[in-house]
């Protein structure tokens, strides 16, 4: 029973990864730029993540590198790196893969956008058409937080393409002046909050890993409270008292 709930709990903490690379969005400059975050399930650490922003001309690569705690590691090993590049100025993907490493799973996955932009090869040999104006789920986080600063642009719908299939991204945003029904915000941050709903398509892979299994279902929410430089001081995946936290850990 207690292994059973460890696991249950690891999972809860893989659902809040998907926010992560919208954090420092507006704060990152130069070549490199590596962060430590760290989340919480009910005020207990679970999980350390490393995110590494590279600027490429003009396109930007993020990796993220997760593990969970040693202790909770024991009972269900994880070690996952995701990867997306994508245009600096669209936030538009052209490569992104993840190495997942899950108990017995084990495999590589990456996904290429042809040279006309209309379909993606998967190494697994699937092939996919990619929807006009679609993100991923880690350029649509990037593109949301470099809009979080223009009230006239939210609520938006935007479409994500997840593992072959093509989900509808709901993002409102909220600030003091414009309240969440919920959540209180100082005059300073501005919360966004988004909501998937499936549209079409099927997946390219029969097992997945638990970060991407529990993005594609349908009603999934994160929360992100942007401050005024771009930078996440905090996000969230579900409700208290079941609520997943990440922090930003100060250096």
């Amino acid at each position: 029973m207690i292994r059973r709930k460890l696991f249950q709990d690891s999972k809860l903490c893989w659902m809040v990864l998907l926010i992560a690379l919208g954090i420092g969005d507006m704060a990152l400059a130069g070549d490199k730029t590596v962060i430590e975050y760290e989340a919480s399930y009910v005020g207990i650490p679970l999980l350390n993540m490393t995110l590494t922003w590279e600027a490429l001309d003009s396109m930007v690569q993020i990796t993220y590198d997760n593990q969970l705690k040693p202790f909770i590691a024991f009972f269900h090993p994880i070690h996952n790196i995701y990867r997306v590049r994508f245009n600096q100025q669209s936030y538009e993907p052209l490569v992104w893969s993840k190495r997942v490493s899950e108990g017995s799973m084990d495999f590589f996955l990456e996904a290429t956008r042809s040279a006309n932009e209309r379909q993606v090869t998967y190494s697994n040999g699937a092939v996919r058409t990619f929807p006009e104006d679609a993100l991923t789920v880690f350029s649509a986080t990037h593109f949301l937080a470099s809009k979080a600063s223009d009230p006239d642009f939210f609520p938006v719908n935007l479409k994500v393409f997840i593992d072959g299939e093509i989900w509808n991204a709901r993002a409102t945003r909220y600030t003091a002046a414009h309240p969440h029904p919920e959540i209180e915000l100082s005059d300073s941050q501005v919360l966004i909050q988004t909501d998937l709903h499936y549209l079409d398509g099927a997946r390219v892979m029969e097992q997945n890993d638990i970060l991407m299994a529990v993005i594609a279902s349908e009603g999934t929410r994160f929360m992100l409270w942007v401050d005024p430089d771009g930078s996440y001081s905090k996000a969230q995946f579900g409700k208290f008292p079941k609520a997943v936290v990440l922090d930003r850990i100060k250096n």
